[in-house]
């Protein structure tokens, strides 16, 4: 900046403008234009939302009608199957909630959005959950057949651990239902947890604790069992009907729930990755936004997923596409198994 006097005493002063983007506050710190995620929210979630609950919904009636009808839970997997349409169903249900508070604004009324918290926290852990222990059932079935108990002793086991399981991810979800509720009663009628997708913790100080939280026991916990297994799976490859379908649950539960898992850690954490100019910090956020929409479709593919690899569902639709096996099939025959299974289990 300069200031100078010509010869007509006109004072002229020559100044570099700042970028639009960026202003300097009082004390001289950078100030950034935040990003607006209602933007987006209004223009796509709408439609993408509607359009995921209604062929998600589809696919788990399905997917229930079939294991109800059809395999009457007569194995351990047929149980985990059933139990992940209803975690998958919980996650179906924020759909059309978010759907509404994107097309007015983005905001809810406080039981609305404890209900939204609720739901996508228990859908989000119990999917994991469910995942890894159809996983872990997976390879018991190919490595340990000798060594299963009866079909009796292993559906108690199978409802044992759902029970768990449910249980796991109801006292996970504690946190954030607690934090919602606490968040909703000094701020009014306008809720502070109904920004689209589900942030845990979103400005509190147990955002980094429920941020953890969510990527060790939604993501890493089991990812890791989904490795584990599939190494071992993959050296004998005594079932590749099973092992296509475990393969599957593990790439598309990366592809979708991995980048949201990233981006939310990397913006909760963005002063220890010295991510904190505007560029970067608006591009986390705009980041954690676009993959937790990725990610909210899940528990639409997923059932979709079931269906079509799972050759036992397309027996059952189309019989002549998909013929029975063949009765030398030394787990077929093993005793006590009187029902049809699927992935030839």
């Amino acid at each position: 900046m300069a200031n100078y006097t010509d010869d007509d005493d006109y004072d002229v002063l020559i100044y570099d403008p700042l970028p639009d983007n960026e202003t300097l506050g009082r004390d001289g710190a950078e100030q950034c234009s935040p990003y607006d995620p209602a933007i987006l929210s209004a223009q796509l979630l709408p439609q993408l939302f509607t359009t995921a609950f209604l062929l998600g919904l589809l696919n788990d009636i399905l997917m229930v009608s079939i294991l109800a009808k059809c395999h009457r839970l007569c194995q351990v997997e047929h149980i985990y199957f059933l139990n992940l349409a209803a975690s998958n169903l919980c996650s179906l249900l924020t759909l059309p909630i978010q759907a509404h508070a994107a097309s007015h604004g983005g905001t809810l009324g406080h039981p609305t959005c404890t209900v939204l918290v609720a739901l996508s926290s228990v859908g989000l852990h119990s999917q994991a959950l469910f995942n890894a222990l159809l996983t872990l059932q997976s390879y018991l079935v190919c490595f340990d057949v000798r060594l299963l108990s009866p079909v009796a002793k292993r559906r108690a086991c199978g409802i044992l651990a759902s029970g768990l399981a449910w249980l796991a991810a109801a006292l996970l979800a504690l946190p954030e239902v607690l934090l919602c509720t606490v968040q909703g009663d000094s701020a009014g009628a306008r809720c502070p947890c109904s920004r689209s997708p589900f942030l845990p913790g979103q400005g509190t100080a147990w955002q980094p604790f429920l941020t953890l939280k969510v990527t060790v026991v939604g993501l890493l916990v089991p990812l890791l069992v989904f490795i584990v297994c599939l190494v071992r799976l993959g050296k004998t490859l005594r079932k590749p009907d099973l092992f296509r379908l475990v393969f599957a649950i593990v790439v598309v539960f990366l592809l979708m729930w991995g980048p949201y898992n990233v981006a939310l850690f990397l913006s909760t954490f963005k002063d220890s990755f010295s991510l904190r100019d505007c560029g970067s910090r608006y591009l986390l956020d705009r980041s954690v936004q676009v993959t937790g929409i990725i990610a909210s479709t899940h528990c639409c593919v997923s059932p979709l997923l079931y269906v079509l690899l799972d050759k036992a569902f397309q027996r059952h639709l189309c019989p002549r596409c998909c013929p029975l096996p063949p009765a030398e099939d030394p787990v077929q025959d093993m005793p006590g198994d009187e029902c049809d299974c699927s992935t030839k289990l």
